[in-house]
């Protein structure tokens, strides 16, 4: 049986414009006729939405009055929203509930009902995301009990992944260039590409985008200050050239 000798050269490379970055792996398989890459294409955007989380909790001694009482605080609070300038169609529930507080009598050993508490969660999302804070301290103004998270992310991300996977395409081809030179050979046309990019990979860019957590700070009395990062969205591609 003849045995095949492999030879694998892994070489890792860059590529970078203003806001596009890349990178890419190769494994050359002598005998084989071809070089195989792994490029990558990373594009960093600034985000264009925000999705601030807010919640408010009453309590009552009946379950009936809680809910009541939560009901007239998140309408005002959707009020006020709206007031400066949010759509209503922009601002949701994200859940609501109702539970019993219980106290437990230690020489009875019995629990009984001491209040009713209800919880709604508002999900409001918004364009400005350089006014943040002032949106946030309005809902705290309004009745707000509870300021959760700010997520920023990207309505239509679809456009710069097309620029990321251009970076992983160059990328790929750059470094197959580099591994055929090395062996003193030309590099031959493109065989196969394959796209990492199933549902899986795009559900992974768009949770790394919403961990792209805003930091908020509480500092002086000019307000709530909210800071965010760009996000990065990704393109993998593995390519096969003959050589």
């Amino acid at each position: 049986m003849k045995m095949k000798n492999w030879k694998r050269l892994l070489i890792t490379t860059s590529l970078a414009t203003a806001l596009v970055f890349g990178s890419a792996t190769a494994a050359f398989a002598a005998e084989g006729s071809l070089i195989t890459t792994n490029g990558t294409g990373i594009v960093n955007v600034e985000p264009d939405t925000a999705q601030i989380s807010l919640s408010v909790q009453t309590s009552g001694k009946t379950a009936t009055g809680a809910q009541k009482e939560n009901n007239k605080i998140s309408a005002k609070v959707v009020g006020t929203l709206e007031e400066i300038g949010i759509p209503k169609d922009k601002i949701v529930t994200g859940y609501a509930s109702v539970y019993p507080s219980y106290q437990y009598d230690e020489k009875t050993g019995k629990r009984t009902i001491e209040s009713y508490q209800a919880n709604a969660n508002l999900e409001v999302t918004i364009k400005d995301i350089d006014h943040v804070g002032t949106y946030i301290d309005a809902a705290l103004s309004a009745g707000v009990t509870g300021f959760n998270s700010v997520t920023f992310s990207l309505e239509d991300p679809t456009k710069y992944y097309g620029q990321a996977l251009q970076a992983a395409v160059k990328n790929a081809s750059t470094s197959a260039n580099v591994i055929a030179a090395a062996y003193g050979k030309p590099l031959g046309q493109i065989q196969t590409v394959i796209e990492h990019a199933s549902y899986d990979s795009f559900q992974e860019t768009r949770n790394y985008m919403e961990k792209a957590v805003a930091d908020s700070a509480y500092g002086d009395d000019s307000g709530t200050v909210i800071k965010y990062d760009k996000i990065q969205v990704t393109a993998n591609i593995t390519a096969s050239y003959n050589i």
